[in-house]
This record gives C-alpha cells, sequence and structure tokens, in this order.
C-alpha cells in the first residue's frame, strides 16, 4: 500500500509537472478562460465513475450544512474559477519554465492564508521557507521585464486563490475529496466555458 502511494504521488507529480508546458502550447488556440473550463470538465468526467459509487453507495456528496456548503462554494469560486484564469493569463505573458517555478508561490499563499484566517501557527524555519520561495519567483520574473512583472502578479493571484482553496478545502466536512473535486470541476468548468 505505501509503494502504491508513492508511486501515485510521483505520477501525480509529473502530470502536474507536464501540464504547464502542454497548457502554453494549448494557449495558442484557446482563451484562458475556455482552457480552464476545459481542465476543470475533463477534472470532472475522470471523477464520475467515483461519484457514480457514492450515490449508489448512498454516501453523502454535498455537504449537509450550510457552513461547509459556504466553504465549497468559496473553494470552487477561488480555486476552480479565478486560480485557474489568472494562472493561464501568466502563462501568455512568461515562460512556462518561469510559470511552473512560481506555481510554488501556492505554498507560501496556504500557508500565510492559513496563520491569518485560520488559526494555524507558523514556526520559524517555515517563514524562511517561504521567505526562499518568495524571492525565487522575484528572482526569475527580472529577466523578462515588464512581461515577467505582470506573469508574476498573475501566477501570484492565482497562487493566492488557490492557497484559499486549500484551506477552505481542508476545512470541509462530511463529503469526499473526490466529491469536492466533482464539484469544483464541474461548477467551475462549466463557468469558465459560459464566460
Amino acid at each position: 500500500m505505501k509503494l502504491r502511494a508513492i508511486i501515485m504521488a510521483l505520477a501525480a507529480a509529473g502530470l502536474f509537472g507536464m501540464a504547464t508546458p502542454f497548457s502554453k502550447s494549448l494557449l495558442q488556440g484557446l482563451q484562458e478562460n475556455q482552457l480552464a473550463g476545459l481542465l476543470y470538465l475533463g477534472a470532472a468526467l475522470f471523477l464520475t465513475p467515483s461519484m457514480f459509487r457514492q450515490w449508489s453507495a448512498q454516501k453523502p456528496t454535498l455537504p449537509a450544512d450550510a457552513r461547509n456548503r459556504g466553504m465549497l462554494l468559496g473553494a470552487i469560486f477561488s480555486g476552480g474559477i479565478i486560480g485557474p484564469v489568472l494562472l493561464l493569463l501568466g502563462l501568455r505573458f512568461s515562460l512556462a519554465a518561469s510559470v511552473s517555478m512560481w506555481l510554488n508561490l501556492e505554498t507560501t499563499a496556504t500557508a500565510v492564508l492559513a496563520m491569518l484566517f485560520f488559526r494555524e501557527h507558523l514556526g520559524r524555519w517555515t517563514w524562511i521557507g517561504n521567505a526562499g520561495v518568495l524571492l525565487a519567483g522575484l528572482l526569475l520574473s527580472v529577466d523578462r521585464g515588464w512581461a515577467g512583472l505582470w506573469g508574476i502578479l498573475c501566477v501570484g493571484g492565482a497562487a493566492a486563490a488557490w492557497g484559499l482553496d486549500n484551506n477552505l478545502t481542508a476545512s470541509i466536512d462530511g463529503i469526499t475529496p473526490e466529491a469536492t473535486t466533482f464539484w469544483k470541476g464541474l461548477i467551475a468548468g462549466i463557468t469558465n466555458l459560459a464566460i
């Protein structure tokens, strides 16, 4: 079981790493919101068999109370609609390699938002690590001039949106991570394509 988890984590990291350069090439024929919509609908489609199993087992797939539904809607809006569009906009301005590195800003945004709004404690090493990520991102944007500045601002905005999404998603009770991802993919995908 442990080996399977390691293999799945490595596969996920590899696929995530390939997504940025492939997305850059797809932006030649699509608008940012269109590509974001297609990517998120793809996630929902991939999770549809899991959702059918949950529905047939009569497991809850939507939060039962208003607090958790609100957090799910916040995660959908920030992480499914705003985040991917800003990322793809930044990808249009900047090199795929730089954007791939700037995506590390998501960890910094998640940690800072967790401290500010979700009462998490950040230790000294967490602050040092986050400062290093931020400094590296800024250094990568310097040689691209204004395009680099616009790129890192867009990707930084996406990182903040996904940081909020991460904190909200971690606080949702009563449904599985697959259900959260399914609803995020379905609703955000339809919304971005409709825009």
